[in-house]
């Protein structure tokens, strides 16, 4: 088989593009309506809203002579910032190998393993912006988690400068909600409801979203179930991957994730407070293919653009309310945080791969540091023969030095009897 040819792979990347660009707004689509939060499309570098805060209580009985006027509050920006965000991908003519299908009689051909490979690209960029989600944090040293500010990061800035606080009735301290340790503990449950109970009026009469790790969402229901000695239980929603509700509290939902992270934390709000906005459509969003690098002019390079950002949308307490408490990042995304090294053979059947350091065997997918010498060998098998590797080198043994980036090097074999 042949290179299916570079027209036909910058023609996948343009047919695929709109999806790719819009990254986990179209690959993660289903788990972000489950979050509740809402996808803002079209965002530029920034999006301001602006949220009243009402004082509230204001409102008193007339004393004929005695007018009091009250002032309904005031008015706070709520700003998204987004951020122009990219990757590369560089990958070989190799990678791009198979018999066109034409499509039902017509002059018109597709190539399913090529769109199957540029879609696995998308998806991996579009985990590497989901990783930013709730904890990524624009001021960040990680690479991997600097692209914007997340729900969590954005929470922990708005609690240091005093937005979210227990003065602004916000911020209402929780007792911790344990797992039961034993029949008919039903503590975490009686924690939680107390709580509650300290929520704002205004925020109990609305339908909101309380957030928390998977581990306190099971401490929430086992706790539950203890309560009430087995005879109820939470009634997980149809179709929610883990959301639950509970007859005593029905204008609450409880969305349990493990993107929240790991940790005491809880919050609620109204479904859609939690915003993500991303630009598909802008001049610098792309998914742009270039041949040829000045590593191997067989070199296939995809370079993804695009814009985009978070806000929780509005934090006043008769909208939002947390309990403050600690928490940690538990995602990171893909093999975007991986120093590993991938040697594989093009089919199995023809031939292996062996990766060595200084003679010690080393495991495909392994995680190797930075700046580590590693010796690849093919070995084919009977009526076979090694080629060349992926990356355009034909020696074998050769050797590689690791980038500190994912690594991905296949030995290409042939069959001595392929009429291909």
């Amino acid at each position: 088989m042949n290179f299916i040819g570079i027209d036909a792979v910058k023609q996948i990347a343009e047919q695929l593009e709109p999806n790719i660009v819009m990254g986990p707004a179209y690959f993660s689509k289903d788990e972000l309506k489950r979050l509740g939060i809402k996808v803002i499309t079209g965002v530029q570098f920034k999006a301001t809203v602006m949220v009243l805060n009402r004082k509230g209580g204001t409102t008193r009985r007339k004393v004929v002579g005695n007018p009091i006027n009250s002032k309904i509050g005031y008015l706070t920006e709520r700003t998204m910032t987004a951020h122009l965000v990219w990757n590369r991908f560089v990958h070989n003519e190799d990678d791009f190998q198979e018999k066109p299908i034409q499509i039902n009689g017509s002059a018109a051909f597709h190539y399913p393993l090529a769109e199957e490979f540029i879609t696995e690209i998308g998806k991996e960029f579009s985990d590497d912006l989901y990783a930013n989600l709730f904890h990524g944090d624009e001021d960040s040293e990680d690479e991997q988690l600097n692209f914007f500010d997340g729900f969590q990061t954005i929470i922990n800035k708005d609690i240091e400068a005093g937005n979210i606080s227990i003065a602004a009735g916000n911020l209402i301290p929780s007792d911790v909600i344990d797992a039961p340790s034993k029949e008919g503990d039903a503590a975490g449950w009686d924690n939680w409801v107390k709580w509650y109970d300290k929520w704002p009026a205004p925020l109990k009469r609305i339908p909101v979203n309380m957030y928390c790790s998977i581990e306190v969402g099971h401490n929430i229901a086992d706790s539950y179930a203890q309560k009430h000695r087995n005879l109820k239980e939470v009634n997980y929603i149809p179709d929610a991957n883990g959301n639950f509700k509970v007859n005593e509290y029905p204008k609450v939902t409880f969305v349990p994730s493990d993107d929240f992270g790991k940790g005491t934390r809880m919050f609620a709000c109204p479904e859609f407070t939690l915003e993500f906005g991303i630009n598909g459509e802008g001049q610098d969003t792309y998914v742009g293919v270039q041949h040829g690098s000045d590593n191997d002019m067989k070199d296939i390079i995809f370079q993804i653009q695009t814009i985009a950002g978070c806000r929780v949308r509005n934090i006043v307490k008769s909208n939002f309310v947390t309990n403050g408490g600690a928490i940690e990042n538990t995602y990171v995304s893909g093999d975007y945080t991986k120093d590993a090294i991938y040697a594989v053979p093009n089919d199995a059947a023809l031939g292996s791969v062996a990766i060595s350091n200084n003679g010690t065997p080393v495991i495909s997918g392994t995680e190797v540091p930075k700046g580590t010498t590693l010796t690849l060998t093919a070995t084919a098998k009977a009526g076979a023969t090694f080629v060349k590797w992926s990356h355009g080198v034909t020696a074998n043994p050769t050797s590689v030095v690791t980038t500190g980036d994912p690594m991905a090097i296949t030995a290409i074999f042939e069959d001595n009897d392929s009429s291909d």
